[in-house]
């Protein structure tokens, strides 16, 4: 019979290695991938450490226009599960290439349930084309607490052994966003502003949530006619409106073109920070003072 020989010197190496706990094959397998990085902040409230959150657009890339690179759409395909913001155009032109590509891959739409805001309806000879979804759903607290109930039912399919875990967490967030609308309630109420202008309309559901008008510059995603500009002059002009607002991922030229003859401001911000409560915070503060 023959004997395998160790030497001496590996010995208290094996013993470390044979000590050393076994990483669960599940463990390996719990990430979910998100658009943006609000979305990532706010599932993270909920998830605590339970996952890996994967995020596609980077802050500085347009939300719009964005288009994943092969080495995103593989590092995708390690997820357990995608959770949609449901409208925006990257996630419909793409998400039907990682359900094809990933079928194990669960999908969830975070914007099940919400009031949408549509636009209106284009007749065209005997049909009609219903009005695009505004996608910007992540910008107004009452919205997120609808996503976040849909992101709880998802994490509890998804993981069910942490069940009270996710709920505890979900419990924690919603006061901390009934919170947070309060303050921004209280900005925009003692202000007594009632419209703003912005370029991108992006901030539509922060306007409904807050009884606000938004004043777009942009043309269903086109730069503004002479004629229009000439509108929104007259209108700026009419409701004394001193700041017009800019998504930084876009391009300022008819906003600063606007702000030159009106004597106003441009105010900037970023709809994908990462710090979402303090942004909206800030959306809130700079909408306040507009008209100052």
């Amino acid at each position: 019979m023959k004997y395998l020989i160790i030497p001496f010197f590996l010995i208290p190496l094996l013993i470390i290695t044979s000590c050393q706990p076994k990483k669960k094959v599940s463990e390996d397998n719990k990430i979910i991938t998100v658009s943006t990085l609000p979305q990532k902040t706010i599932i993270s409230k909920i998830s605590g450490d339970k996952f890996h959150i994967n995020v596609l657009i980077p802050e500085e890339g347009n939300h719009e226009t964005y288009e994943p690179t092969s080495k995103q759409m593989a590092e995708t395909g390690k997820s357990m599960a995608y959770f949609k913001l449901g409208y925006l155009d990257f996630e419909i032109n793409w998400l039907d290439n990682l359900k094809q590509n990933y079928p194990a891959m669960k999908i969830y739409d975070t914007s099940e349930g919400l009031d949408l805001i549509r636009g209106a309806e284009i007749h065209h000879g005997d049909h009609v084309h219903p009005g695009g979804v505004d996608p910007h759903i992540w910008l107004s607290v009452s919205a997120v607490r609808i996503q976040a109930g849909n992101i709880l039912k998802g994490l509890i399919e998804l993981d069910p052994e942490h069940k009270t875990y996710y709920e505890n967490n979900y419990n924690g967030l919603v006061s901390a966003l009934d919170s947070l609308d309060r303050q921004i309630r209280q900005i925009i109420d003692t202000s007594g502003v009632k419209e703003f202008m912005i370029y991108h309309p992006s901030l539509g559901y922060f306007a409904r949530d807050y009884n606000l008008e938004q004043i777009a510059i942009e043309q269903e995603g086109k730069e503004p006619s002479p004629r229009y500009m000439k509108q929104l002059i007259e209108i700026a002009r009419e409701k004394q409106i001193r700041a017009i607002f800019v998504s930084s991922q876009f391009s300022k030229q008819s906003a600063l073109a606007l702000a030159d003859q009106l004597n106003a401001r441009v105010e900037e911000f970023n709809p994908v920070s990462a710090d979402w409560d303090k942004n909206m915070l800030d959306i809130a503060e700079k909408i306040a003072s507009s008209k100052r």
